[in-house]
Order: C-alpha cells, then sequence, then structure tokens
C-alpha cells in the first residue's frame, strides 16, 4: 500500500477545498447559483469574473432556487426527487440542512417582507410556507392543479402562483391567503415573472408557445404574444422594457417589447434552456441550459450572447438564481 501516495492525495483534496470555500467567500459581486439536476449539485459562479468558484452537493436532482436579496442570507434549493428544500450557505459553500417538504417541490419564491419562503408541491395542489428562522413548513395554500413557477410582489402584498394544468394564474393575497383571484392565460402556464414596477405579471405558456401579459392593476389578461417553441420561464428588463423568454425546445431565447407586446428577436443559447435571470449590477441576463450543461451570457443591449459558464450536469436554475 502506497500511504505516502494517500497522505498526498488526501492533502492535495483538502486544499482544494480550502480554496473554494475561500474563492466563494471571497467573491463580492453577483453571483449565480446554479441547480445541477444530473449530478445533484449546485454551482456557484462569480458572474464578474465569470468564474466557477464553488461546487455544493444538495438533495436529489435539484431545479427550483431563491437566492436573490429575498432570501436573506441564505439560498434554497427544492429538490423534487427528495421531497425537501436544501439550505445553502455560499459564504462558507455548504448545505446548512434539509427540510422535509410536500410531493416534488419545484418552483421557489422568497417574501420580500416576511422571513418566509413559498414552495410549490407538484402533486399536492398546494403551496407550502415556510418559516426560514425556524427552517420547518408552518402551514400551506391549497392552490390549482400542478403549481410550477411562483413569485411574490415587491410589497409582499399578492403571491403569484403558475397553475399549469389550470392554464391559469392564481393570486392570493399575503399573509394569510383569505383572498384568491384566478386570471385564465395561455396552455400550461409554468414560469411566473413580475415587472419591477409592480405593473405586470407574465407568464411563459409552454403549450401555446406564447407569454401573456397580464396586468397587475385590473387582474387580467391584456395580451399574447407567440415566441418559440415550449417556453419555460422569464426575466424582465426594466431599463429597456423587454422581457427575456427561454424557449426549451428550440434552444433559443425570444425577446418581447412589453410596450409593443411584440416577439422583436430570438437569440440561439445553449440546447433545452430553462432558468433566465437578470443582474441589475452588471445589466446582463443568464440563461442556463440543461442540455448544454452551462450557464450563457446574454448582452440585453446589443441583444448577443458574449459567453458561456460551463457548470454541472444538468443546469436548471428555476427561479430566482442570481444573488446581487
Amino acid at each position: 500500500m502506497n500511504r505516502g501516495g494517500g497522505a498526498r492525495a488526501g492533502l492535495a483534496a483538502s486544499c482544494v477545498l480550502i480554496w473554494t470555500v475561500a474563492a466563494a467567500a471571497a467573491s463580492p459581486g453577483p453571483q449565480a447559483v446554479v441547480t445541477n439536476q444530473g449530478d445533484d449539485s449546485v454551482t456557484v459562479i462569480d458572474l464578474a469574473a465569470r468564474r466557477v468558484v464553488a461546487t455544493i452537493a444538495v438533495g436529489r436532482h435539484p431545479a427550483g432556487v431563491a437566492a436573490g436579496t429575498n432570501a436573506g442570507a441564505l439560498a434554497y434549493v427544492s429538490n423534487p426527487d427528495d421531497n425537501s428544500l436544501s439550505i445553502v450557505d455560499l459564504h462558507t459553500a455548504r448545505t446548512l440542512a434539509a427540510i422535509p417538504t410536500g410531493a416534488s417541490p419545484l418552483g421557489l419564491a422568497a417574501d420580500p417582507v416576511r422571513p418566509r419562503l413559498y414552495v410549490a408541491n407538484w402533486y399536492d395542489r398546494r403551496v407550502e410556507i415556510v418559516d426560514r428562522d425556524a427552517r420547518r413548513v408552518i402551514g400551506h395554500f391549497d392552490v390549482g392543479r400542478i403549481p410550477a413557477g411562483l413569485a411574490v410582489t415587491r410589497d409582499g402584498a399578492w403571491l403569484a402562483v403558475a397553475n399549469r394544468d389550470d392554464d391559469a394564474v392564481q393570486l392570493l393575497a399575503l399573509p394569510d391567503g383569505n383572498e384568491s383571484r384566478h386570471i385564465p392565460v395561455g396552455r400550461r402556464p409554468f414560469g411566473v415573472t413580475l415587472s419591477d414596477d409592480g405593473r405586470w405579471l407574465f407568464t411563459a405558456n409552454v403549450r401555446s408557445d406564447d407569454v401573456s401579459l397580464v396586468d397587475l392593476h385590473t387582474a387580467r389578461e391584456v395580451a399574447r404574444v407567440k415566441v418559440g417553441d415550449a417556453p419555460y420561464a422569464s426575466i424582465h428588463d426594466a431599463r429597456r422594457n423587454l422581457l427575456f423568454v427561454t424557449n426549451q425546445q428550440a434552444g433559443e431565447v425570444s425577446v418581447v417589447d412589453v410596450g409593443t407586446a411584440r416577439e422583436v428577436k430570438r437569440i440561439t443559447v445553449g440546447d433545452y434552456p430553462e432558468g433566465i435571470d437578470y443582474s441589475v449590477t452588471l445589466d446582463r441576463v443568464y440563461v442556463a441550459s440543461w442540455f448544454d450543461n452551462a450557464l450563457y451570457v446574454i448582452d440585453p443591449e446589443r441583444l448577443e450572447v458574449e459567453a458561456r459558464i460551463p457548470c454541472g450536469d444538468g443546469s436548471r436554475a428555476f427561479g430566482d438564481f442570481i444573488r446581487e
């Protein structure tokens, strides 16, 4: 037995771990937290440097993520095959704990005014309420069939739920859900996004290949814009009033001018793009391509891809995955 070789290997692994933790902790600017469904991990990326600073093990087949400002000091990852949430400390680059949930958690949204996290249970027709301080489920809201994407308004007054098999969005009054509004949209809505000014809600409708523009003041759909094949998620660029939409089966991102309610361009990215987010600090759009195992960087002014950052296996990043 080569004992010396084993010791050297162990020392090398320790040095890599120390470097990874130090690099993740030292990254001062925006970071992306990308869920990798194929290898049960998240990739943490320094977006300014465009390099991976940590890979962190989480639960089985992670998909959804809440890592933005609303999530507080930690990041949260949904693990559909574990029926759990992973709590991730980005400063130390490790998973702190797992919170048991209902059946197949997917979409996540952090409450901007309360220490809560909302979790869409794919098969239970409910959205669970997690107390982030207590690290446990404290209740739930009954919703429609196959809840997918979630979003909370900036004032914490409403929770939006995309009920996929109802072809509708449900608005729940917070904190107790005692008022509920149902808004018909396109076929099989999945991702749901809100504009920064609180005026608009957008749904990516997988089966009708379009996005719905919903006026939150009137709680009704006012336009439906055709995009690419199987739109999955979207993000709003408030500076230009553009909506960027991932088209899963086309390998593209559609760009929609919200003011005119029309598609203005399609941008080719990696195979099967899913999660999409925007960094205000860097003024860039980021797209996770599931089958390409990468994060693509789009310049929203030139409407062009300018970089590709390799991630883990099966990069999904469904949700608010950028921490500014």
